[in-house]
Protein backbone atom coordinates (compact mmCIF):
# COMPACT_ATOMS: atom_id res chain seq x y z
CA UNK A 1 0.00 0.00 0.00
CA UNK A 2 2.81 2.82 0.73
CA UNK A 3 4.63 1.81 -2.77
CA UNK A 4 1.29 2.38 -4.88
CA UNK A 5 0.54 5.43 -2.35
CA UNK A 6 4.52 6.87 -3.45
CA UNK A 7 4.44 6.19 -7.17
CA UNK A 8 1.09 7.74 -7.13
CA UNK A 9 1.79 10.35 -5.52
CA UNK A 10 5.44 11.25 -5.57
CA UNK A 11 8.29 10.47 -7.50
CA UNK A 12 10.64 8.58 -5.32
CA UNK A 13 14.76 8.54 -5.19
CA UNK A 14 17.10 7.14 -3.54
CA UNK A 15 21.02 6.92 -3.06
CA UNK A 16 23.48 5.76 -0.62
CA UNK A 17 25.99 8.08 1.17
CA UNK A 18 28.86 6.18 0.12
CA UNK A 19 28.22 7.64 -3.17
CA UNK A 20 29.08 11.06 -4.13
CA UNK A 21 25.58 12.15 -5.53
CA UNK A 22 24.01 10.95 -2.55
CA UNK A 23 26.87 11.69 0.12
CA UNK A 24 26.22 15.56 -1.53
CA UNK A 25 22.52 15.63 -0.92
CA UNK A 26 22.74 13.90 2.11
CA UNK A 27 24.88 17.07 3.08
CA UNK A 28 22.61 19.69 1.73
CA UNK A 29 19.61 18.48 3.69
CA UNK A 30 21.67 17.99 6.37
CA UNK A 31 20.83 14.59 7.58
CA UNK A 32 21.92 13.69 10.81
CA UNK A 33 20.36 9.79 10.94
CA UNK A 34 20.11 7.07 8.52
CA UNK A 35 18.04 6.16 7.30
CA UNK A 36 16.96 9.83 6.34
CA UNK A 37 13.60 10.15 4.04
CA UNK A 38 13.37 14.31 2.58
CA UNK A 39 10.03 15.48 1.23
CA UNK A 40 10.92 18.09 -1.28
CA UNK A 41 9.67 20.12 -4.05
CA UNK A 42 10.94 22.32 -6.88
CA UNK A 43 11.21 26.00 -5.92
CA UNK A 44 12.36 29.10 -7.62
CA UNK A 45 15.68 29.82 -8.95
CA UNK A 46 16.36 25.78 -9.30
CA UNK A 47 16.18 25.61 -6.13
CA UNK A 48 14.68 22.44 -3.88
CA UNK A 49 11.88 23.33 -0.85
CA UNK A 50 11.98 21.05 1.99
CA UNK A 51 8.40 19.88 2.75
CA UNK A 52 8.88 17.29 5.63
CA UNK A 53 11.72 14.81 6.47
CA UNK A 54 11.89 11.60 8.73
CA UNK A 55 15.27 10.73 10.68
CA UNK A 56 15.75 6.87 11.67
CA UNK A 57 13.93 3.71 10.94
CA UNK A 58 10.15 3.75 10.52
CA UNK A 59 7.22 1.66 10.10
CA UNK A 60 5.47 1.88 6.57
CA UNK A 61 2.18 2.80 8.54
CA UNK A 62 4.45 5.39 9.89
CA UNK A 63 5.89 6.70 6.11
CA UNK A 64 2.25 6.38 5.09
CA UNK A 65 0.84 8.70 7.94
CA UNK A 66 3.53 10.70 7.02
CA UNK A 67 3.38 11.16 3.35
CA UNK A 68 -0.50 11.23 3.61
CA UNK A 69 0.31 14.62 5.97
CA UNK A 70 2.78 16.04 3.58
CA UNK A 71 0.04 15.86 0.39
CA UNK A 72 -2.92 17.25 2.46
CA UNK A 73 -0.62 20.34 3.90
CA UNK A 74 1.15 20.98 0.82
CA UNK A 75 -1.92 20.68 -2.05
CA UNK A 76 -2.47 24.21 -2.45
CA UNK A 77 1.15 25.05 -3.12
CA UNK A 78 1.40 21.90 -4.86
CA UNK A 79 -1.94 23.10 -7.16
CA UNK A 80 0.08 26.53 -7.38
CA UNK A 81 2.98 24.71 -8.53
CA UNK A 82 1.32 22.91 -11.21
CA UNK A 83 -0.67 25.92 -12.07
CA UNK A 84 2.58 27.75 -12.34
CA UNK A 85 4.49 24.69 -14.55
CA UNK A 86 1.22 24.60 -16.77
CA UNK A 87 1.97 28.01 -17.59
CA UNK A 88 5.28 27.71 -18.00
CA UNK A 89 4.41 25.10 -20.32
CA UNK A 90 1.70 27.28 -22.33
CA UNK A 91 4.16 29.89 -22.51
CA UNK A 92 6.56 28.13 -23.64
CA UNK A 93 4.53 26.47 -26.46
CA UNK A 94 3.13 29.80 -27.49
CA UNK A 95 6.74 31.11 -27.68
CA UNK A 96 7.62 28.02 -30.02
CA UNK A 97 4.57 28.77 -31.96
CA UNK A 98 5.24 32.26 -32.51
CA UNK A 99 8.37 31.61 -33.45
CA UNK A 100 7.45 28.91 -36.08
CA UNK A 101 5.25 31.67 -37.50
CA UNK A 102 7.74 34.33 -37.39
CA UNK A 103 10.27 32.08 -39.35
CA UNK A 104 7.25 30.37 -41.82
CA UNK A 105 6.53 34.10 -42.33
CA UNK A 106 10.26 35.13 -42.54
CA UNK A 107 11.15 32.06 -45.17
CA UNK A 108 8.29 32.92 -47.41
CA UNK A 109 8.89 36.60 -47.53
CA UNK A 110 12.82 35.39 -48.34
CA UNK A 111 11.04 33.31 -51.47
CA UNK A 112 8.64 35.58 -52.34
CA UNK A 113 11.88 38.20 -52.93
CA UNK A 114 13.79 35.31 -54.59
CA UNK A 115 11.29 35.12 -56.71
CA UNK A 116 11.19 39.50 -57.34
CA UNK A 117 14.83 38.93 -58.02
CA UNK A 118 14.31 35.88 -60.21
CA UNK A 119 11.77 37.30 -62.40
CA UNK A 120 13.29 40.94 -62.75
CA UNK A 121 17.04 38.93 -63.72
CA UNK A 122 14.91 37.19 -66.21
CA UNK A 123 12.48 40.24 -67.66
CA UNK A 124 16.32 42.39 -67.82
CA UNK A 125 17.71 38.90 -69.49
CA UNK A 126 14.96 39.08 -72.26
CA UNK A 127 15.05 42.98 -72.41
CA UNK A 128 18.60 42.66 -73.04
CA UNK A 129 18.08 39.46 -75.22
CA UNK A 130 15.23 41.78 -76.91
CA UNK A 131 17.67 44.26 -77.71
CA UNK A 132 20.19 42.77 -78.91
CA UNK A 133 18.05 40.82 -81.83
CA UNK A 134 17.08 44.30 -82.66
CA UNK A 135 20.63 45.69 -82.93
CA UNK A 136 21.95 42.80 -84.76
CA UNK A 137 18.44 43.22 -87.18
CA UNK A 138 19.07 46.72 -87.51
CA UNK A 139 22.58 46.20 -88.44
CA UNK A 140 21.66 43.46 -90.59
CA UNK A 141 19.33 46.11 -92.65
CA UNK A 142 21.68 48.99 -92.54
CA UNK A 143 24.26 46.67 -94.15
CA UNK A 144 21.76 45.02 -96.50
CA UNK A 145 20.81 48.86 -97.97
CA UNK A 146 24.34 49.41 -97.61
CA UNK A 147 25.50 46.34 -99.69
CA UNK A 148 22.29 46.73 -101.90
CA UNK A 149 23.41 50.86 -102.47
CA UNK A 150 26.86 49.40 -103.17
CA UNK A 151 25.77 46.90 -105.50
CA UNK A 152 23.38 49.70 -107.38
CA UNK A 153 26.39 52.07 -107.78
CA UNK A 154 28.86 49.37 -108.77
CA UNK A 155 25.57 48.54 -111.85
CA UNK A 156 25.35 52.33 -112.37
CA UNK A 157 29.09 52.93 -112.82
CA UNK A 158 29.31 49.93 -115.30
CA UNK A 159 26.17 51.25 -117.47
CA UNK A 160 27.97 54.85 -117.34
CA UNK A 161 31.18 52.98 -118.53
CA UNK A 162 29.31 51.03 -121.13
CA UNK A 163 27.35 54.08 -122.47
CA UNK A 164 30.42 56.28 -123.01
CA UNK A 165 31.94 53.29 -124.93
CA UNK A 166 29.35 53.41 -127.70
CA UNK A 167 29.19 54.89 -130.44
CA UNK A 168 26.51 56.36 -133.29
CA UNK A 169 23.28 54.33 -133.55
CA UNK A 170 23.24 52.49 -136.87
CA UNK A 171 20.32 52.78 -139.58
CA UNK A 172 18.44 49.79 -139.90
CA UNK A 173 19.91 47.67 -142.99
CA UNK A 174 21.08 43.98 -144.15
CA UNK A 175 24.31 44.48 -142.49
CA UNK A 176 22.48 45.83 -139.13
CA UNK A 177 21.68 42.52 -136.68
CA UNK A 178 18.50 43.14 -134.15
CA UNK A 179 19.11 41.50 -130.85
CA UNK A 180 15.90 40.58 -128.61
CA UNK A 181 16.12 40.42 -124.66
CA UNK A 182 13.37 38.43 -122.76
CA UNK A 183 14.17 40.83 -119.77
CA UNK A 184 13.34 43.65 -122.00
CA UNK A 185 16.54 45.01 -123.33
CA UNK A 186 16.49 45.92 -127.19
CA UNK A 187 19.50 45.14 -129.17
CA UNK A 188 20.29 46.12 -132.68
CA UNK A 189 24.02 45.04 -134.15
CA UNK A 190 25.30 46.45 -137.48
CA UNK A 191 27.54 43.72 -138.85
CA UNK A 192 28.86 46.25 -141.92
CA UNK A 193 32.78 45.53 -142.76
CA UNK A 194 32.97 42.32 -140.47
CA UNK A 195 32.13 44.68 -137.69
CA UNK A 196 28.83 43.84 -135.36
CA UNK A 197 27.53 47.12 -133.88
CA UNK A 198 25.42 47.43 -130.79
CA UNK A 199 22.74 49.72 -129.26
CA UNK A 200 21.22 48.91 -125.58
CA UNK A 201 17.56 49.94 -124.60
CA UNK A 202 16.55 48.72 -121.55
CA UNK A 203 13.26 50.72 -119.72
CA UNK A 204 13.78 53.52 -122.00
CA UNK A 205 16.95 54.98 -121.00
CA UNK A 206 19.15 57.43 -122.91
CA UNK A 207 21.75 54.86 -123.53
CA UNK A 208 19.82 53.22 -125.60
CA UNK A 209 18.84 55.39 -128.40
CA UNK A 210 22.19 57.19 -128.80
CA UNK A 211 24.88 54.43 -128.66
CA UNK A 212 26.88 51.74 -130.45
CA UNK A 213 29.66 49.70 -130.48
CA UNK A 214 32.01 47.19 -132.34
CA UNK A 215 31.20 43.99 -130.29
CA UNK A 216 31.34 40.45 -130.69
CA UNK A 217 30.01 37.56 -128.36
CA UNK A 218 32.32 38.68 -125.68
CA UNK A 219 31.23 41.85 -125.92
CA UNK A 220 27.83 40.99 -126.06
CA UNK A 221 27.74 38.89 -122.62
CA UNK A 222 29.61 41.63 -121.18
CA UNK A 223 27.12 44.15 -122.04
CA UNK A 224 24.65 41.79 -119.81
CA UNK A 225 26.87 42.52 -116.96
CA UNK A 226 24.24 45.74 -116.56
CA UNK A 227 21.98 42.98 -115.48
CA UNK A 228 21.33 43.14 -111.93
CA UNK A 229 21.66 39.63 -111.59
CA UNK A 230 24.99 37.85 -110.10
CA UNK A 231 25.16 34.52 -112.34
CA UNK A 232 24.05 34.49 -115.57
CA UNK A 233 24.12 32.80 -119.00
CA UNK A 234 22.86 34.11 -122.63
CA UNK A 235 20.48 31.41 -124.46
CA UNK A 236 18.63 31.20 -127.33
CA UNK A 237 15.81 28.26 -127.92
CA UNK A 238 15.67 27.05 -131.22
CA UNK A 239 18.26 25.24 -131.19
CA UNK A 240 18.74 26.02 -127.37
CA UNK A 241 22.66 27.32 -127.53
CA UNK A 242 24.31 28.88 -124.28
CA UNK A 243 26.81 31.38 -125.19
CA UNK A 244 29.54 30.61 -123.09
CA UNK A 245 33.03 30.74 -122.83
CA UNK A 246 33.81 28.56 -125.77
CA UNK A 247 32.09 31.13 -128.19
CA UNK A 248 33.32 34.58 -126.53
CA UNK A 249 36.02 34.58 -129.90
CA UNK A 250 33.46 34.78 -132.21
CA UNK A 251 31.70 37.67 -133.93
CA UNK A 252 27.42 37.59 -134.39
CA UNK A 253 27.79 36.22 -137.74
CA UNK A 254 30.09 33.33 -136.42
CA UNK A 255 27.41 32.74 -133.72
CA UNK A 256 24.20 32.46 -135.89
CA UNK A 257 22.79 35.47 -134.02
CA UNK A 258 22.83 37.51 -137.70
CA UNK A 259 20.50 38.84 -138.76
CA UNK A 260 18.36 38.86 -136.12
CA UNK A 261 18.06 36.70 -132.51
CA UNK A 262 15.89 36.33 -129.19
CA UNK A 263 18.20 35.74 -126.61
CA UNK A 264 17.30 34.87 -123.57
CA UNK A 265 19.07 35.92 -119.67
CA UNK A 266 19.20 32.16 -117.60
CA UNK A 267 20.36 32.74 -113.82
CA UNK A 268 22.60 30.01 -112.60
Amino acid sequence: MLAAFLNENFVAWGGSVKASEGFKMSNSLKASRFPFCAVVMAATNQRMALLQQAEGPKSPEEMLTLLQKVLEESAPVLVSARIEAEERRNNRRLREEQDAAYRAALEADQARERQRIEEQERLEREAAEAERKRKEEEEARERAAREAAEREAALAKIREEKALSLGAEPEKGPDVTQLNMNDGLAWRLDVEKGEDWVCVERNQEVVGNKCCVSLGVKELVGWSGSLEVDGYSLVSNFPRTVYGQEMLSLSLKEAGLHPQASLFVELK
